[in-house]
């Protein structure tokens, strides 16, 4: 009987070493799948996470006649002080998450010059001049929030910066008029920064960027991203097998004039004179951001901050 209970126990004992043998081995074959699962979980939190700070961007571009109604002391601005939709906050310099002093205003004129093969360092903000920059924190006299600070890198086709010294339209600084229509130019056949032209910023091959959000993680800016140019790559063909991989998102010039149109179509009826309560009707002919630009200040029909939307074609 003993000898028995010994095979048994031999028997037992065999049985468990194949077992964990073989389940040793299934989880060594699943390894790169749970890995990959896991890296995919964190990329889609990720790229959530910089969709969010999109969002916050574009509502500031949207809701730029709300956002600076008053001053910053809270007294309403005149009707020619208010801007259109479309601008966005400058980059933070610092990554201290605010836009102040000198981060109050950015600008980097389009030069044709430093136009070659398509690459130029000249046209968006920051530029490469004063480094990097990041998505502002938040701006407090306006109650706005964009993210955490000096989190995500920002690059912006700089006249959608909400304050350019180097467009000054009476005492706004500001590239005006702001709209569909200006942006319909080949850069190469520019021949000043006031010319038409597509946006500059190119991701991924693809061209015609206002804006980029970049999360580069610890290892910061991939060496692509960091050479100063307007041409971004996002990471690797598959990011889910690189956590250094630069992680972008951008918005477009197609994405910026379809959101921008639904809130100035949606204003057409008021400010066209047809809201038959009256509340509206002199916007026709005042100063207003709806209203065509005229940047000269001898003319009659003097209008710095107009933005050329009352005409626009793509209204219903």
């Amino acid at each position: 009987m003993p000898i028995r209970k010994n095979q048994n126990g031999f028997v037992l004992l065999l049985v468990i070493i194949v077992v964990a043998i073989i389940a040793f081995l299934w989880l060594s074959t699943q390894q790169g799948s749970l890995l990959s699962a896991f890296k995919n979980e964190q990329l889609d939190q990720d790229m959530s996470e910089l969709e969010e700070v999109k969002r916050h961007l574009l509502e500031f571009a949207v809701l730029q006649p709300e956002v600076f109604l008053t001053d910053t002391t809270g007294v309403m601005q005149s009707n020619e002080q208010v801007p259109s939709p479309g601008y966005f906050p400058c980059p933070d310099l610092d990554g201290n998450g605010e836009t102040t002093g000198g981060e109050s205003s950015c600008g980097n004129p389009f030069n044709p010059a430093a136009w070659v093969d398509g690459v130029t360092a000249t046209g968006f903000v920051p530029s490469p001049a004063v480094g990097v920059g990041y998505v502002p924190g938040y701006i407090s006299t306006r109650n706005i929030y964009f993210g955490p600070s000096g989190r995500y890198f920002y690059f912006l086709d700089e006249r959608f910066s909400t304050q350019n010294p180097n467009y000054v339209n009476g005492t706004l600084l500001r590239y005006a008029p702001l709209n569909h229509d200006q942006f319909v130019g080949d850069p190469a056949t520019a021949t000043n920064s006031l010319d038409p032209f597509d946006p500059l910023l190119t991701l991924n091959g693809v061209s015609g960027y206002i804006a980029l959000i970049i999360d580069a993680g610890a290892d910061g800016l991939d060496a692509e991203n960091a050479n100063g140019d307007n041409i971004f790559v996002s990471g690797t063909n598959d990011l889910s097998e690189s956590e250094y991989a630069d992680k972008i998102i951008g918005i477009s010039f197609e994405e910026w004039v379809s959101l921008v149109a639904r809130r100035v179509c949606a204003e057409t009826g008021r400010y066209s004179g047809a809201d038959v309560s009256g509340d509206y009707t002199d916007i026709v002919t005042t100063k207003h951001w709806f209203n065509q630009y005229d940047g000269d200040s001898l003319s009659a029909d003097y209008n710095p901050g107009g933005g050329d939307w009352r005409n626009w074609g793509r209204c219903p």
